[in-house]
């Protein structure tokens, strides 16, 4: 293995471990204000300073055959507790060193901009509740998009800068690349595509109530829509994409929640509309798509033949890091 001997520079890297930190601590705040703003949402709350009226009257208001029963809204409250844990876990990373310095920030997966993201990503949820709720349709369906956008592309950046460094992580820290992959980048994949789940809805929300196409054709097009959009991850994490996305399993799960949302709103026993039958279709279709990339990744194996020990040795010029060497050392065996 290659181990290397470093010291921090006082100066910059100091200034660099700040922002970082200063980054993560606003992600965290955003957070929070927003986890605090859904709660203010809720019918038990409502009216109070800032909602008037419940979400679901509203929703009410802008219905659509798709659009996702009451049941579904209780999501949020899970999917920001798992968003507050790998910021936690970030915030963690901070205290605990390794041989560069914190890990958060030693080698570098998640630099500050990912957390400033985050912060963008929850403000536009907090403007898009206030508007949401005056029943300015158009402006909040714009901020919804915001969310699915912004948060693809801190995906985006997670899977290129782990793959970048997993191999020096799996000798120096392996934990970070468990915590990574499971904790964060699953965490942030359902947010994203819950996000996009009620970006589309809404989109169909402003094409019925602003453009005056009819529901049954509308409703379609928004399941239509996911279709592709599912297809497109299955085809990247499969094929294109995968040794990035290989990891990356709660997505199928969230789909089929979300379109069983809007399953059982619409269900009727007697009367069962055609886009009721296309949503049950197309959760079976992403729970075999679930099952076959679960199969398909217990039969794979790791990219690189070579066991990590024998790996090429790993110079911390390919790791971007707050330290630097203290000198150029030949890396020894052990």
């Amino acid at each position: 293995m290659a181990r290397f001997q470093m010291a921090p520079q006082p100066g910059q890297n100091a200034h660099h471990v700040v922002l970082h930190a200063l980054s993560i601590g606003l992600a965290v705040v955003a957070q929070m204000i927003s986890s605090i703003f859904l709660t203010l949402t809720k019918d038990s709350f409502v009216p109070d300073v800032l909602f008037q009226t419940p979400s679901w009257n509203v929703s009410e208001t802008f219905s659509l055959e798709v659009s996702m029963d009451w049941w579904s809204g209780g999501f949020w409250i899970m999917i920001d507790l798992w968003s507050l844990g790998w910021l936690v876990h970030a915030t963690v990373g901070l205290f605990n060193r390794n041989i560069l310095g914190p890990e958060s920030c030693n080698p570098e997966i998640h630099p500050p901009v990912f957390y400033l993201m985050w912060v963008i990503v929850n403000i536009a949820r907090m403007c898009s509740m206030f508007l949401w709720h005056r029943r300015n349709l158009l402006a909040a369906v714009q901020l919804w998009w915001i969310t699915p956008m912004f948060s693809f592309s801190m995906l985006s950046i997670s899977y290129g800068n782990l793959h970048k460094h997993k191999a020096w992580l799996a000798i120096n820290t392996p934990r970070v690349t468990t915590w990574t992959r499971y904790l964060t980048q699953n965490g942030l994949a359902v947010f994203a595509w819950w996000s996009l789940l009620n970006a589309v809805v809404g989109l169909g929300m402003v094409l019925k109530y602003r453009g005056g196409v009819q529901d049954p054709l509308i409703s379609a097009i928004v399941l239509a829509i996911i279709c592709v959009c599912a297809l497109t991850w299955f085809l990247l994490q499969t094929f294109l994409l995968h040794k990035y996305l290989r990891y990356t399993f709660c997505v199928y799960a969230i789909l089929v929640l979300g379109l069983g949302a809007m399953f059982t709103r619409s269900y009727r026993v007697h009367n069962m509309s055609s886009n009721t039958s296309f949503c049950g279709c197309l959760m079976l279709i992403m729970t075999c798509m679930s099952v076959v990339h679960l199969i398909c990744e217990c039969m794979r194996t790791e990219d690189s033949g070579m066991p990590l020990a024998v790996e090429p040795y790993l110079t911390s010029s390919v790791c971007e890091t707050v330290c630097q060497p203290e000198a150029k050392h030949k890396p020894q065996k052990c």
